[in-house]
């Protein structure tokens, strides 16, 4: 009986440990671990996404703690947070680069578009099984294709969802359902029907442009050959076409 009592503290110890650390929060370190390939999920490109370059830029537009990415359930189906150990937003903005390059988009600060990505939701919800735990999770991207100007050419939102079966608590299993849904999100936006048909426009009615600038310098050289105007009048009407390029 003596044993037995001095014995209950440490048990005691044990469950309240236990329980403590089921229903405290699970903290995620964000890696962008895929469980498709990136190669594998590529979208195919147009010749217009693949040979202009853009300026990619990523904005939080999300509501609430922002290092809140959802919750999990213990074996009592007791909630606990699931929480970012780093920078939400800058993590996507570097993934969503580093993702963009290697699907042979050229990024450039500089470009004549501009592909402005919200992000809206990135979040991730464990539920617990007798064995292991089923984990989902969702990535929403608003988008905004302008040219460098500012004009919109196209504007919509794209999602993607992952889910997979793992352990429970799992800081590896919600990296990568986190990292499939990104991923796919970004890649529905790149798919846009919206997106693919903005980003070449304005290719073609810069060719008109060039050619009828082409054709008015030539009819130009023509009356100036022909004595028709002065020099200092074809000096100047030359200058004024070329500034209206």
């Amino acid at each position: 009986m003596r044993k037995l009592l001095l014995l209950l503290p440490c048990l005691l110890f044990a469950a309240v440990a236990f329980a403590h650390d089921t229903q405290s929060e699970l903290p995620v370190s964000l890696e962008f671990v895929p469980q498709d390939p990136l190669e594998l999920e590529r979208p195919e490109l147009p010749a217009a996404m693949a040979e202009h370059s853009v300026e990619l830029r990523v904005a939080d537009a999300r509501a609430g703690d922002p290092m809140l990415l959802g919750t999990g359930t213990n074996d009592d189906d007791r909630r606990f947070p699931i929480r970012a150990d780093d920078d939400v937003i800058g993590y996507v903005n570097d993934t969503l680069h580093d993702v963009a390059e290697k699907w042979g988009l050229t990024l450039d600060r500089h470009a004549d578009r501009v592909l402005k990505l919200r992000l809206t939701r990135f979040s991730v919800d464990e539920d617990n099984k007798p064995v292991g735990s089923v984990y989902t999770a969702e990535a929403r991207l608003g988008f905004v294709l302008t040219d460098v100007g500012g004009r919109v050419l196209a504007e919509g939102a794209a999602s993607g969802v992952a889910h997979r079966y793992g352990r429970a608590r799992s800081e590896d299993n919600c990296n990568e359902v986190l990292s499939d849904a990104l991923q796919e999100a970004f890649a529905n936006v790149l798919t846009d029907a919206r997106v693919r048909s903005a980003w070449g426009a304005g290719e073609r009615e810069r060719e008109i442009r060039s050619e009828r600038t082409e054709q008015r310098l030539r009819r130009l050289e023509d009356l100036y050959r022909k004595k028709l105007i002065t020099r200092d009048e074809y000096e100047q009407k030359r200058a004024e076409i070329l500034r209206g390029l």
